[in-house]
């Protein structure tokens, strides 16, 4: 049982604990790179920021390494953000701006961060999802295992594993698009066990792959699960961490009809709004908690993951980093789920750097820098010492000297429009404009409304400050830097 694991925790820790004083020696050799990754993780659902949410090997990276706590990611959507990261390019400079086909192994802009890795001689392992576009190949991995999205040359559960597959698919089949319907949402105790689920196949092929392992390369090793992204079916022991009287979900402003013009009426609006709307406290309360038992499960697994490349030695020198591709809005905001906004539930990612391989004057730290997705390209490059490409956007966060005015977002869910967001510690703007093919050519005559928050008066950004008066010099301030940020954003990609 899952359970008896978990409650393993603080012995691995203290354990693990032991792999952060690397010697001199190991200082001067590349450090295997371990890059963890999930998919919809809120930025505060983990305890180092919610007491209620039990994450405990993520909280041990945190505390033992530098968390980024304004970090944000370039699209609130899968195959965008996850372009954008791992290219280390805006999602309208690669020209995938929604989900989608992505790009075509033929008209890369860049190179991806695994080839990057395979090229300077690192060992290239990638488990899980990177879901680039509908199809393409492993871009760089050496070894590859993916349970959705299919990649030429990945090893896929469908082909080694099709019963399990299948008994997975006959479990979530009432679940909706993407298992995100309501039904997904309040989702179950998994009657599978964890092997059946598509995270806990390729927890297994990671794990076996690290304890049969015998290359002597620098590893760079990419371990990314699907969930906790609804369907919120979770393998059974991880909601008995957890009590549901005890839970909180999120509170609705006071307004009669959604107030989110840049986002109005996109990704099956009505259909969460109808229900949530009549659900009940037991339900809001069910669909809340499974969300943080899934993030649970996920530590777990990212735990045991650790483990093992302790117990090889291959944490002795290494440089971790955990992320996730966006957020999860979980009914905040007048009943709105999924991602698909410019809101911070939607668009704030954990963002945590950790290992042995780290500087001691980062470990124990937060930074504050509006992080971005995109940054993390150029600072595991230069971590590795490897050049970094000169199109290359981001900023190296291990740089301290490093540092940008604010963060960058962009949505293009809407038919005839595009919004983009500025992000500074205090404020948020978003813009909305008619929709053109290249960012770079938008002036300030396509602006067609927009969106201003007080970050600290209004964490919940409820109050839209866009047409106060008293906000004008500030709006004015954000808008001029939002717009020169965009002038440089011409797409790189033509006719995909």
């Amino acid at each position: 049982m899952r359970i008896k694991i978990y409650l393993s925790t603080i012995g691995f820790l203290i354990l693990f604990s032991s792999c952060y004083s690397p010697t001199e020696t190991k200082k001067q050799t590349r450090p295997n790179i371990i890059f963890l990754m999930d998919d919809q993780h809120r930025w505060d659902a983990l305890g180092v920021e919610n007491s209620a949410v039990h994450t405990p090997y993520l909280d041990h990276l945190a505390a033992e390494g530098v968390r980024f706590t304004n970090a944000v990611c370039q699209a609130p959507m899968c195959i965008p953000s996850r372009n954008s990261m791992m290219f280390g390019l805006y999602p309208n400079q690669l020209g995938v701006v929604r989900n989608g086909g992505g790009i075509p192994d033929g008209k890369l802009p860049a190179k991806p961060l695994a080839q990057l890795f395979a090229e300077a001689g690192y060992e290239t392992a990638g488990f899980g999802k990177t879901h680039w576009g509908v199809r393409c190949s492993t871009r760089g991995f050496e070894t590859r295992f993916a349970a959705e999205v299919f990649e030429e040359g990945a090893m896929m559960m469908k082909d080694l594993d099709p019963d399990k597959k299948q008994r997975y698919l006959d479990e979530t089949i009432d679940y909706g698009p993407g298992e995100e319907d309501p039904s997904g949402y309040l989702g179950e105790t998994s009657a599978l066990p964890e092997g059946d689920h598509r995270d806990g196949w390729v927890l297994e092929k990671c794990l076996s792959y690290i304890k049969k392992r015998k290359d002597e390369r620098p590893l760079f090793l990419y371990l990314s699960f699907l969930k906790p992204h609804a369907g919120h079916n979770v393998p059974a022991g991880f909601e008995d961490l957890y009590k549901l009287e005890e839970t909180t979900y999120a509170q609705q402003p006071p307004w009669k009809n959604d107030q989110s013009s840049h986002a109005e009426g996109v990704n099956r609006r009505a259909l969460y709004e109808g229900f949530w709307k009549k659900a009940t406290e037991d339900q809001w309360k069910e669909m809340t908690m499974r969300y943080y038992a899934n993030c649970t499960w996920i530590d777990d697994m990212f735990g045991r993951t650790l483990k093992a490349l302790e117990d090889k030695g291959l944490l002795e020198n290494a440089l971790i980093v955990y992320t996730s591709d966006h957020g999860e809005m979980l009914g905040e905001r007048y009943y709105r789920f999924n991602k698909y906004c410019l809101y911070d539930a939607s668009v704030r990612v954990p963002m945590i750097f950790s290992g042995s391989a780290l500087a001691d004057k980062w470990k124990g730290k937060l930074d504050m820098r509006p992080a971005e997705l995109v940054d993390v390209y150029p600072t595991l490059l230069a971590a590795a010492r490897i050049e970094i490409p000169p199109k290359a956007v981001g900023i190296g966060l291990l740089n301290p000297n490093q540092n940008r005015a604010f963060s960058f977002c962009a949505l293009h869910e809407r038919k005839d429009e595009a919004a983009f967001m500025a992000r500074s510690g205090n404020h948020k703007l978003i813009l909305r404009f008619d929709k053109k093919q290249d960012a770079s050519e938008y002036t300030k005559s396509d602006i067609i409304g927009g969106e201003l928050y007080d970050l600290k008066k209004d964490p919940q950004e409820w109050n839209n400050l866009y047409s106060d008066a008293k906000s004008t010099e500030i709006m004015g301030e954000m808008t001029e830097q939002l717009m020169a940020k965009l002038i440089t954003m011409s797409c790189l990609v033509a006719d995909i």
